[in-house]
């Protein structure tokens, strides 16, 4: 496991450097506790991201786990009222702009690449495309290393 948490450390940088962005995420279902937790990041600016953990219907991550389809945020303000949960990892991370994307492994959601800034920042199509096609690499990547296994 150790050398696939390089890799995908590695990507996360890479798809920040490509988007130029501040923040690379990945959540991934745990599917016998029913729960959702962020594995790795990049340019996180503490480590608060492990400790969050969700429901797969609550929050941006769960929203694009259960409808299966991107998310864009052009400008994340938290409103009185809101469950601060929902939006755990933007706040933890003070990230204002984000694309969250899902994460496809065996043709079934498994969990998201969130991708964000900690300004306001409209995203052009060219970088919302490069973060899907990002996420459907990494799916393809870690379905190979899950495939190949050793038993």
């Amino acid at each position: 496991m150790g050398s696939q948490q390089g890799d995908v450390e590695a990507s996360l940088s890479t798809i920040r450097r490509l988007t130029d962005t501040d923040f690379a995420a990945l959540a991934w279902t745990d599917e016998k506790n029913q729960t959702v937790h962020w594995r790795h990041a990049s340019g996180n600016r503490n480590d608060r991201f492990k400790r969050i953990v969700m429901r797969p219907n609550k929050g941006v991550a769960g929203s694009v786990i259960r409808s299966g389809r991107p998310l864009i945020l052009k400008s994340f303000t938290p409103k009185s009222g809101d469950d601060p949960q929902d939006y755990s990892i933007l706040l933890a991370e003070n990230l204002k702009s984000a694309i969250i994307v899902p994460l496809t492994i065996n043709e079934r959601v498994k969990g998201v690449l969130l991708v964000g800034c900690r300004h306001l920042r409209t995203f052009d199509e060219q970088s919302i495309e490069l973060v899907i096609d990002f996420a459907e690499q990494m799916g393809a990547m870690i379905q190979y290393s899950i495939d190949h296994a050793p038993t």
